[in-house]
């Protein structure tokens, strides 16, 4: 789905970066000749903030953020890159937020639970729920950053996930914090 997605916000004029932590490379992926891959080998919170300052040097600040949350074969490992997420909000915070005097800027998440948002019952992972967790968090601490957790189910196509990610991504409604995508179709909560 990366290369996908990268590709057509490359062809919509944006300018994309894709961060990759070197241990969840998947050389499979390939990325259009236009999009930059980094790749992260040290997972310390010293060596990422080191290399967002470095993409921000060489490609310019960094004005919207799209967390693909891989789907990973333990919790150990969705825990380690749960932290980096974290990590990413910790550090991208004073460039989002002067993006969105600018203009717009987003910092959103997407998973793949159930695309229920948890709902359905056949939830995958409690790690992921702090993913959304913490766009949701975010959406109350950055007001002026658009942030929105996004909910996959693992059985849709990469063409309709993309479709969905860019829906959510242009949508106008900003009071909702989460969304998820499934055979059913687009699900939110209300409280």
């Amino acid at each position: 789905m990366t290369g996908k997605l990268a590709e057509t916000l490359t062809q919509q004029g944006s300018q994309v970066v894709v961060i990759t932590l070197l241990q969840f490379l998947n050389p499979e992926v390939s990325l259009p000749k236009a999009v930059k891959r980094v790749v992260i080998e040290d997972y310390s919170e010293a060596d990422l903030q080191q290399q967002l300052k470095a993409i921000a040097s060489k490609y310019g600040s960094v004005a919207a953020m799209i967390y693909l949350h891989p789907q990973l074969p333990n919790q150990e490992q969705e825990h380690k890159m749960l932290k980096q997420v974290f990590f990413l909000a910790k550090y991208l915070k004073p460039t989002l937020e002067r993006a969105s005097q600018q203009g717009s800027s987003c910092f959103i998440t997407v998973a793949h639970l159930d695309g229920e948002l948890g709902t359905s019952g056949n939830g995958k992972s409690a790690v992921i729920g702090g993913l959304l967790g913490l766009t949701k968090a975010l959406r109350w601490e950055w007001s002026s950053v658009f942030c929105r957790a996004i909910d996959l189910a693992s059985d849709l196509d990469t063409s309709t996930s993309v479709k969905h990610i860019l829906a959510e991504l242009h949508d106008p409604n900003r009071l909702i914090a989460e969304v998820g995508y499934s055979s059913k179709g687009r699900t939110t909560l209300v409280c």
